[in-house]
């Protein structure tokens, strides 16, 4: 009974409530009512089927709304009902599957153009900065490369002109003689005796060892050189005339096997000693067989059988040991 009691009452509300004149005239059509309201419509033409002929007029009545109660109550289950199904949805993997990359790509092409904005925005300054450092770097870089080239080319000349000075000095001592292991006077406690004569010595050496006649108006000068060693000095000599030097040079052969071991050489170069020391070294590791030095020319040979090269500079003494030099 309480049943029929509430269908009259929503039957009552149907009947009774006036029509909405504002300007929408259909507030519920199809376009305007939602789901909830429909189905509310729907059990309401339900429960007022003509089970009570006593009231005919609630057939007329259908669109009417229910009461707000009935609305709000079937709302909820429909809410219910769709959080079940969104819930069951969700737990679906296959289906999330699907929709996390269509939702992850709606989302990145949404926000990509602000993020494209921000980074352009943060970026550009920085970029600004870095297109004039490089600028200013590849200006540098180009002032370097022609320093460099400037550079090279003075270097170029000054190997040339620190060749020149080199072969000017060697020059300069064309008529220069170095004797070495020259024995001298000494006292008693083997101190040798101050002032050194020379070139007595020297000529005392020309004449008795070498057979070379000579005189004191043949040697221009003579002194010491380096420290003595067991009462012995090396003496260099310079004579009035390159024909004299090449004399006295072309005997010293004749001073092989002496007792002191005296032995004449050329009055070379720092530059050109360097030289000799490495090609000793070479010699020693079997990697020239010998070497000489003529008129200041210092000239190998790399093998007994070889032919003579003439070495200018360490570069050339190594690569003739290494075998590349032609």
């Amino acid at each position: 009974m309480a049943k029929d009691g509430k269908q009259e009452s929503l039957d009552r509300f149907l009947t009774q409530t006036p029509k909405n004149n504002n300007k929408r005239s259909d507030p519920f059509s199809p376009d305007n009512i939602s789901p909830s309201l429909l189905q509310v419509q729907k059990q309401a033409r339900l429960n007022s089927s003509p089970t009570t002929p006593e009231h005919p007029s609630r057939l007329a009545s259908n669109s009417d709304p229910p009461p707000c109660s009935e609305v709000q109550e079937v709302q909820d289950d429909t809410v219910v009902q769709l959080s079940h199904v969104v819930c069951a949805t969700l737990q679906n993997q296959k289906f999330m599957d699907q929709l996390i990359p269509m939702i992850s790509q709606k989302v990145i092409e949404s926000i990509k153009p602000t993020l494209k904005k921000m980074v352009d925005d943060s970026l550009l300054p920085h970029i600004e900065k870095i297109q004039s450092a490089h600028h200013v770097i590849n200006l540098q870089r180009e002032e370097i490369d022609k320093q460099n080239t400037i550079i090279q080319t003075l270097q170029d000349k000054l190997d040339k002109v620190e060749e020149r000075v080199e072969e000017q000095e060697q020059y300069s001592r064309r008529t220069s003689l170095r004797f070495n292991n020259v024995r001298v006077p000494t006292n008693s406690n083997g101190d040798i005796i101050q002032p050194i004569d020379t070139d007595s010595i020297v000529l005392q050496i020309c004449k008795n060892q070498l057979g070379v006649k000579l005189n004191l108006n043949d040697i221009g000068r003579s002194h010491p050189i380096g420290q003595s060693r067991d009462g012995k000095i090396s003496i260099i000599v310079r004579f009035l005339t390159y024909r004299q030097r090449a004399m006295v040079f072309s005997n010293k052969k004749k001073l092989k096997g002496n007792k002191d071991k005296i032995f004449i050489c050329e009055n070379l170069t720092k530059h050109r000693y360097d030289m000799l020391k490495r090609l000793n070294t070479h010699r020693i590791n079997n990697k020239v067989h010998s070497y000489w030095t003529h008129d200041g020319s210092i000239i190998v040979k790399k093998s007994e059988h070889s032919g003579t090269k003439v070495v200018r500079n360490l570069e050339d003494v190594d690569r003739l040991a290494l075998g590349s030099l032609n």
